[in-house]
């Protein structure tokens, strides 16, 4: 899409709510494999979480943590999408 370029669209969800949604600069994840950085342009993936911090760096600038326990990452054409269990 053009004037997206630079940005990344972010949505990270548990199976009952939405956690945190909106763009960003970079998602930090700590992939099964290892910790992975995803910024715009980024090659696609989907890959499984490990236990540890999702940290989004948001637009405006902002760092939003959220621990997780396990879950997955897509990404695609800029668009991240992190699903987690729940949290108590």
């Amino acid at each position: 899409m053009a004037g997206t370029s630079g940005a990344l669209t972010v949505e990270i969800v548990a199976p009952d709510r939405t956690l945190w949604s909106g763009t960003a600069s970079v998602v930090s994840v700590p992939a099964a494999e290892g910790d992975m950085g995803l910024l715009p342009g980024h090659e696609s993936v989907l890959s499984l979480l490990r236990a540890g911090t999702v940290r989004v760096q948001s637009a405006s600038g902002s760092t939003e943590t959220f621990p997780v326990t396990a879950g997955f990452v897509s990404f695609d054409a800029d668009m991240v999408t992190v699903v987690v269990d729940s949290q108590d």
